[in-house]
């Protein structure tokens, strides 16, 4: 059996705080999701899972569910087990999950409740425990009912939970129905999908494991420093599961921290932010360094250049400075002056720290 995981697509998500890349990135969400039920269907799954957070919130427009769920009912094989998450929680008058269901086909089932739900299109058969939110945060997980379930030895067990995973998710509050890979073991379950941590968990999988979190499938943040992930599960007829990650994103988030010293330096990053791969990536750009006049030139010209060669650039620079020399002194402050004079003895000394901080103060004092 082959089972496709992901988790935390977060469909509606605006990026209103990356002004030049939101439109895409918001775009980009449902494409990925095309593209998982594709990648999918091309390696033959049975089960397709999306363990929360499909909907970055309650409210979606009616034609943004449809446009998820037609991409949904593409899936080829047997069910497709969509879980309410945190931020898509189900309540008694969710008008989201209606709509949901309304424009699902039939092997497209919400996992809404917390009851098991038996796969018997399987051989042996296959029972679900579901554990949706029914808010967006809470103190409490929702698993706890799993473990008072008598469990059949011959079919297969599977776990679908979304919130916080102990030593793996940050939530220092326990706002997010906390977790632990212990509660999760003992459940008596042989397999948890879970959602919420936008990272990839583990990242190296082993057989051994049975508690899985694939991340995002498309990255939404410098956090998440990976390309867009997901799972594919391929459970055996003995049980023993091989999982393996499948890439699935279009953008990326990078951060980078660059000194430079020379016009070559410049020239170098300047060339290696010319690659085509870089125009589907969101760039953090720190840049230090103490430059000679003409080379701080070249980094001002230089900074329009790789801010259209990437999707959107944050640049911060504010450490690349002109490296003061007794040829800049001379140019700047007439002879004999105390400007002069205070930095032309640092100079002598060559205390080119305590040079760089006095000219500085003096810059600043002058504005």
């Amino acid at each position: 059996m082959k089972i496709f995981h992901i988790a935390d697509l977060h469909l509606g998500r605006t990026f209103r705080n990356l002004p030049e890349a939101q439109d895409k990135l918001s775009e980009a969400r449902y494409e990925t999701l095309q593209k998982t039920i594709d990648k999918a269907n091309e390696l033959e799954t049975d089960i397709f899972v999306i363990a929360g957070d499909l909907f970055d919130r309650t409210s979606m427009k009616v034609g943004d569910i449809q446009k998820a769920v037609r991409a949904i009912n593409q899936f080829a094989g047997e069910v497709v087990l969509v879980l309410p998450g945190n931020h898509d929680y189900i309540t008694a008058d969710s008008q989201l999950w209606d709509r949901f269901k309304k424009e699902a086909e039939e092997h497209v089932l919400v996992l809404d409740k917390k009851e098991l739900l038996t796969l018997s299109v399987f051989e042996p058969e296959v029972v679900i425990y579901p554990a949706p939110c029914h808010a967006k945060h809470s103190a409490d997980h929702a698993i706890g009912w799993v473990n008072e379930i008598e469990k059949d030895e011959d079919a297969l067990h599977i776990g679908v939970a979304h919130g916080s995973i102990e030593g793996v998710s940050p939530d220092f509050d326990q706002r997010y129905f906390p977790m632990s890979i212990h509660e999760l073991e003992q459940s008596g379950v042989d397999l948890w999908l879970m959602g919420h941590t936008h990272i990839t968990w583990p990242e190296k999988p082993d057989k051994r494991d049975m508690v899985f979190n694939p991340g995002t499938p498309e990255p939404d943040g410098f956090s998440c420093n990976h390309e867009g992930r997901a799972f594919l599960h391929t459970v055996r007829e003995d049980k023993e599961i091989k999982t393996e990650i499948v890439s699935t994103g279009t953008y990326r988030f990078i951060q980078k921290d660059e000194h430079i010293s020379s016009t070559k330096d410049v020239q170098d990053l300047v060339e290696e932010f010319s690659e085509n791969a870089w125009q589907q990536a969101v760039v953090e750009l720190k840049v230090s360094g103490k430059l000679e006049e003409e080379v701080f030139e070249s980094w001002q010209e230089s900074r329009s250049q790789i801010r259209e060669s990437v999707l959107e650039l944050r640049l911060e620079d504010n450490e690349v400075r002109r490296k003061v020399t007794s040829e800049q002194i001379k140019k700047e402050f007439s002879k004999g002056s105390f400007p002069e004079q205070l930095l032309s003895s640092f100079s002598e000394d060559e205390e080119e720290e305590e040079l760089q901080m006095a000219y500085e103060l003096i810059k600043e004092v002058q504005q």
